[in-house]
C-alpha cells in the first residue's frame, strides 16, 4: 500500500498539476489574444468606416445636386460659370476618388455599381474638355449638361441607397463579432477562474496527502526496523563502495560481530576469508553492475566467522536507488547444513548410478551370451526340418522353432533396454521412401488383421512423404509395435495409420517433422493406465493379458527409440473406444533413389517347381506402378531391384546382370526406347529379357518397340496373370505380344484381389491426391509446355489401374499434342480434362465407398 501512494504523489499528481498549469496558461493567453482582438474591432469602429462611406456616396449626390443647381442658375445668369466649374470639378475628383479608394473597393466593385459610377465618369469624361474650355464653349455646353445631369444624378441616388443597405449590415456584421469575442472571452475568463479554483483545491489536498504520507513512511520505517530485527535472515546493508550502514542481530550472531563493530566500515575484510578475498572483490562488483541493472542476483560464497572459521553462504543480492546513494541489501544464509545433505544425496546417487550400471552391463552381456547359443538351437533346428521326420516330431520342432523365436525376441528386446539405457544405441542414416516403409509395415500385418476380422488402410492426410534420410530399421521396427499392438487388442474393427507432414515456419532451417497416428477401434486403455504404457514390463490389466501375451518391452523400446531418433511417442485412448497412439519424427529430406527396403514376405506359399528365383529390374517413374508391380513380383518368390527413369536403370542394369527388365517407355531424362537400345549396347544385362510398359501401344509403337531390342509388350493396367504369363513366356512364346487393358468395372477388383482391400484403398487415396496436384499442375501452368505434359503423362501412367480409361486417353492425348507441336489442339484437351477428372474422381470415391462399406 506505500509504494503505490509514493508513485500516485511522486508521479500522478504532478503530470496532473502540470497539466492544469498549462490549461490555465493557455486560457490566459487566450483571454489576452482576445481582449486585443476586442481592442482592435472597437478600434475600427471608432475609425468608423462604413459611416464614413456611407457619407461619402450621399455626399456624392448631394455635390450632383449642387452641380445641377449651378448648372440652372448659370443659364438663368443667377450665378457664375465659375462656381460650375468648381463643382464640375468637385464631382470629378469625387468620381475618380471613389475608384481609386481601398476604402470603398469592397463596395464599388461590385459589377453594379461599378457599372453606376463608369457611366458617371463617363458622364465627367465627356465634359471635362468643355468645362475647361472658354466661357463662350460653356456657356453653350450648359443646357446639354444640365440635361445630362439628371441621370447622373439618378445614378448618384441609386449608389447612395445601396451603400446605406451594404454598410449598415456590415457594421451590424462588425458588433456582432465584437458580441461573439466579447462572450467567448467572458467564457474563457470563467474557466480559468474554475481552474484556478481546481488549482487551489488540488494544492490543497496535495498538502494533505503529502502530510499522511509523511506519517505512513514513519510508520514504514518503523515496521522496516521490526522486520530487519526479527529476521531469520542476517541481512547487511551497504553502500556501493561495500561500507556496511545496518547489521541486522541474526548477522550479529552468524559472524560473531555486533553492530557497532561493523557499521561503517569495509564490508570485504569483516566477512569473507583472507584467501578468498582478491577472487571475492571484483566478483561482487559485477554482481552489484548486475543486480543494478537486472534486478536482484543469487550466489554462493564462503563467509568467515569472528574465529576465522569459514562457512557457506548463500547470498540474495539487492540494488536501491534512494537518490542520496545507492544501497546494497544482502540477505545471508548458512547452508552449511543443506551442503551435508546434498553431499551426502549426491553420494547415494552415485552409488545408485553405479549399481545401475553394473545392472545393464550384466543384462547386455548375459543377452548377447543368451543369444549364441538360441542362435545355435535355432539353426540346428532349420537344419533338422530338411532331415528325415515323422509328423509327430515335425510338429515338436515346429513348437521348438517357435518357442525359440519368441525367446529371441525377448532377449533382442532387453538387449534393446540394455543398451538405451547405457546410451549405446546406434542410429543409421540411410535414405528411405517414407511412403514405402509404411505401406510394408501395414502389408506386413495385413493377414494377422483379417485373421482377426479387421480392416487396415493408410490414409496419408498431406500427400505424398517422399524420400527422407534416417534409420528406417528402427522406424519399422517402432511402426511394427504400434500396428501389431493394435491389430492384437482390435477384433472385427478397423486399423487406420495416418501420415501427415507437420507444418513448420518457412525460415525454418530445423529438419521436416512427421507424425504417424495409429488409431483403432479395439477395447482402448484406461486413463489411469494411458500414464505407464511406455513403462518397460508394463501389461496394462488383466484384460490385455487375457486378450494377447507378451513382456510389455515393445512400448517402453519404441518410446527410447523415438527418443533416440530426436522425436516423441504418446497415446490417447478410453476403455472401449480404442486408441490413438503418435508418433512424432524430424526426418531430414532425401534425394530420390532407384531402390527402397522391402519387409520379409510372411507368406508360407512355396515356390513352384518348374519356375525358379529372376532377379529383376522395374525401370517405372509411376510411384503406384512400381509399387503393384514389385508386389506381384515378390509374390512370385522373384528379387526386385527399382529405378525411377531410364537413366537410373541403365546405369543399374550396367552393374547388375538381371534376368528380366520392366520398362516403361514415357520417362523423364531417358525414355524407355533409349534405354532399351543402351541395355542392348553393352553391359552386364545386355541379354536379359526385357518386357515394355506402356498405357497404350498402337500396331506401329509395337514395332518400335521391336526394334528397340524389346521381347514383349505388357499394357496397364497390368494384371498378375498377364505378368506372369510374360516372365515365364517359354521359347515357344510369340517374339513380340501385347495384353489388352482390363475393362474398366473389373479393374478395381483386380486391384483388391491383387493386393487386398487395405492396400488397395490405400492406393485410392494416393491416386485421388495425384489426381487433384496433377489438375492443379495443368491449370498452373500459362499454357501448353513441357511441364504440362510431364504431369499429363505422370497420372496417365496411374489411371489403368484403377480402370480410369478415359482419364488416361485424353491425358495421353494432352502429353502427344504437346510432344508434336499441336498447341492449340493441346489447350483444347487441357481445357476438358479437369471435367473428365472430376468425373473419374467421382467414381472412384463411390468405388472406395462400395469398398469401405
Amino acid at each position: 500500500m506505500i509504494v503505490p501512494n509514493k508513485f500516485q504523489i511522486s508521479l500522478v499528481g504532478p503530470f496532473r498539476n502540470l497539466a492544469i498549469v498549462g490549461i490555465v496558461f493557455a486560457l490566459l493567453a487566450l483571454i489576452a489574444a482576445l481582449a486585443f482582438d476586442v481592442r482592435n474591432r472597437l478600434a475600427a469602429l471608432d475609425l468608423a468606416d462604413s459611416d464614413n462611406g456611407q457619407w461619402v456616396m450621399m455626399q456624392t449626390e448631394v455635390e450632383v445636386l449642387r452641380l445641377q443647381s449651378t448648372l440652372i442658375k448659370a443659364q438663368l445668369d443667377q450665378a457664375d460659370l465659375t462656381e460650375v466649374r468648381r463643382w464640375f470639378n468637385v464631382l470629378y475628383s469625387r468620381l475618380h476618388m471613389l475608384e481609386q479608394s481601398p476604402l470603398y473597393a469592397d463596395f464599388i466593385q461590385k459589377p453594379e455599381q461599378l457599372a453606376r459610377l463608369k457611366a458617371m465618369q463617363a458622364f465627367s469624361d465627356r465634359w471635362v474638355n468643355a468645362v475647361d474650355s472658354t466661357d463662350e464653349v460653356l456657356r453653350e455646353a450648359l443646357p446639354q449638361i444640365e440635361s445630362e445631369s439628371s441621370e447622373v444624378q439618378r445614378l448618384a441616388r441609386a449608389l447612395s441607397l445601396d451603400s446605406l443597405l451594404v454598410f449598415s449590415a456590415s457594421t451590424d456584421e462588425t458588433r456582432a463579432r465584437v458580441s461573439d469575442t466579447l462572450l467567448v472571452l467572458a467564457i474563457a475568463i470563467s474557466t480559468t477562474i474554475l481552474l484556478l479554483a481546481v488549482l487551489a483545491v488540488t494544492a490543497t489536498r496535495l498538502y494533505q496527502t503529502t502530510r499522511r504520507q509523511a506519517q505512513e513512511n514513519q510508520i514504514a520505517g518503523d515496521r522496516l526496523q521490526l522486520i530487519i530485527a526479527t529476521s531469520p535472515d542476517a541481512i547487511v546493508v551497504t553502500n556501493r563502495g561495500g561500507w556496511v550502514v545496518e547489521f541486522n542481530p541474526v548477522a550479529e550472531a552468524m559472524f560473531g560481530l555486533t553492530r557497532d563493530q561493523v557499521l561503517g566500515k569495509w564490508i570485504v575484510p569483516i566477512l569473507f576469508p583472507n584467501q578468498h578475498r582478491n577472487d571475492y572483490v571484483p566478483r561482487l562488483r559485477n554482481i552489484i553492475t548486475r543486480a543494478a541493472s537486472s534486478g536482484p542476483q543469487r550466489f554462493e560464497i564462503m563467509g568467515q566467522r569472528t574465529d576465522g572459521t569459514p562457512f557457506p553462504l548463500e547470498v540474495s543480492l539487492a540494488v536501491r536507488d534512494l537518490n542520496r546513494g545507492a544501497l546494497v541489501v544482502n540477505f545471508l544464509r548458512d547452508v552449511s547444513q543443506r551442503k551435508e545433505v546434498q553431499q551426502a544425496l549426491e553420494q547415494a546417487l552415485t552409488q545408485a548410478q553405479a549399481g545401475e550400471k553394473a545392472k545393464a552391463d550384466f543384462l547386455a552381456v548375459m543377452s548377447h551370451e543368451m543369444r549364441t547359443p538360441l542362435n545355435g538351437l535355432i539353426g540346428s533346428m532349420d537344419l533338422m526340418r530338411d532331415t528325415a521326420m515323422d509328423e509327430g516330431q515335425r510338429e515338436l520342432l515346429r513348437v521348438m522353432e517357435v518357442s525359440g523365436e519368441i525367446l529371441l525376441g525377448h532377449v533382442d528386446s532387453v538387449l534393446d533396454i540394455s543398451r538405451s539405457e547405457g546410451g549405446q544405441i546406434r542410429l543409421s542414416d540411410t535414405p528411405f521412401v517414407l511412403d514405402r516403409l509404411i505401406e510394408d509395415c501395414i502389408a506386413n500385418q495385413a493377414g494377422v488383421a483379417r485373421t482377426g476380422g479387421n480392416t487396415i488402410r493408410h490414409v496419408a492426410l498431406s500427400g505424398t512423404l517422399g524420400a527422407v534420410h534416417g534409420d528406417p530399421g528402427r522406424l519399422q521396427q517402432i511402426l511394427l509395435n504400434l500396428i501389431g499392438n493394435a491389430v492384437k487388442f482390435t477384433r472385427d474393427g478397423s486399423i487406420t495409420v495416418e501420415s501427415e507432414r507437420l507444418p513448420q515456419r518457412p525460415d525454418s532451417a530445423a529438419p521436416q517433422v512427421f507424425e504417424i497416428r495409429v488409431i483403432d477401434t479395439g477395447i482402448g486403455i484406461a486413463k489411469e493406465d494411458r500414464s505407464r504404457v511406455f513403462e518397460d514390463f508394463a501389461t496394462v490389466d488383466s484384460s490385455y493379458g487375457r486378450t494377447a501375451g507378451g513382456t510389455g518391452l515393445g512400448l517402453g523400446i519404441a518410446r527410447r527409440l523415438a527418443q533416440a531418433m530426436g522425436g516423441s511417442i504418446g497415446v490417447e485412448s478410453e476403455t472401449g473406444m480404442g486408441s490413438v497412439f503418435w508418433l512424432r519424427l524430424p526426418l531430414p529430406a532425401a534425394e530420390p533413389f532407384q531402390t527402397a527396403p522391402t519387409l520379409p514376405r510372411t507368406s508360407d506359399t512355396p515356390l513352384p517347381s518348374a519356375m525358379r528365383r529372376l532377379n529383376v529390374l522395374v525401370i517405372e517413374d509411376n510411384s503406384i506402378n512400381r509399387f503393384l508391380l514389385r508386389r506381384m513380383l515378390c509374390e512370385q518368390h522373384h528379387s526386385v531391384t527399382e529405378a525411377i527413369d531410364g537413366q537410373d536403370g541403365v546405369a543399374a542394369a550396367e552393374k547388375t546382370a538381371f534376368d528380366l527388365i520392366i520398362t516403361d517407355i514415357s520417362m523423364p531424362r531417358l525414355d524407355g526406347l533409349e534405354a532399351a537400345r543402351r541395355i542392348r549396347a553393352g553391359g552386364a544385362s545386355a541379354k536379359a529379357r526385357i518386357i515394355a510398359l506402356t498405357a497404350h501401344a498402337l500396331p506401329e509403337d509395337l514395332e518400335r518397340f521391336r526394334l528397340a531390342g524389346m521381347d514383349a509388350c505388357l499394357t496397364k493396367p497390368v494384371s498378375r496373370k498377364a505378368l506372369r504369363a510374360q516372365v515365364y513366356a517359354g521359347d515357344d512364346a510369340p517374339l513380340f505380344s501385347h495384353t489388352n487393358a482390363l475393362p474398366q468395372n473389373t479393374a478395381l477388383q483386380d486391384l483388391v484381389h491383387t493386393l487386398g482391400q487395405p492396400l488397395a484403398l490405400s492406393l485410392i487415396n494416393r491416386m485421388l491426391a495425384e489426381g487433384d496436384a496433377t489438375i492443379a499442375a495443368i491449370k498452373a501452368q500459362p499454357g501448353p509446355n513441357d511441364e504440362m505434359a510431364r504431369a499429363a503423362h505422370l497420372m496417365a501412367g496411374s489411371c489403368p489401374i484403377f480402370g480410369a480409361t478415359a482419364m488416361c486417353a485424353a491425358l495421353s492425348g494432352l502429353e502427344q499434342a504437346i510432344k508434336v507441336g499441336k498447341l492449340a489442339q493441346a489447350s483444347d484437351i487441357a481445357a476438358l480434362v479437369p471435367d473428365i477428372w472430376n468425373e473419374t474422381r467421382h467414381d472412384l470415391t463411390a468405388q472406395y465407398a462400395l469398398l469401405v462399406a
